[in-house]
């Protein structure tokens, strides 16, 4: 687990990654800053990176095994919150969705859904 950095060496952001050299993860982070996909995923991520001359400056925070990861990302960063940091690039807690998010997603598949039926009844 990794958090990334800001000026001010703040934690903005906790991540898992299985790459130990935080730094090539935090660097994968800000070469993949203008791609859409990841813009989709965490549009308040790549917005922040793309602010930046360069990579973030990352800080390895423990390592955990593959099969606890989520729940580990999920602990600190409700940890660093409570202490305080408000993590404004964090959009989920490990890998569960804020209750707005989940709303949306919901919303697009009911449209997606109405359609597929349409479809299908023409």
């Amino acid at each position: 687990m990794y958090t990334l950095l800001d000026e001010k060496d703040q934690p903005v952001y906790v991540g898992v990654t299985v790459q130990l050299d935080v730094d090539a993860r935090a660097y994968r982070h800000w070469t993949r800053r203008f791609d859409p996909q990841i813009e989709r995923w965490n549009p308040g991520l790549t917005t922040w990176l793309r602010s930046l001359d360069g990579p973030p400056r990352a800080s390895l925070v423990c390592e955990a095994s593959y099969d606890r990861r989520h729940a580990v990302e999920a602990a600190a960063v409700l940890a660093y919150r409570q202490a305080g940091y408000l993590l404004p690039l964090n959009i989920r807690v490990g890998q569960c969705w804020p209750e707005a998010a989940r709303a949306r997603i919901a919303a697009g598949m009911r449209r997606y859904r109405a359609r597929q039926r349409a479809l299908t009844s023409a």
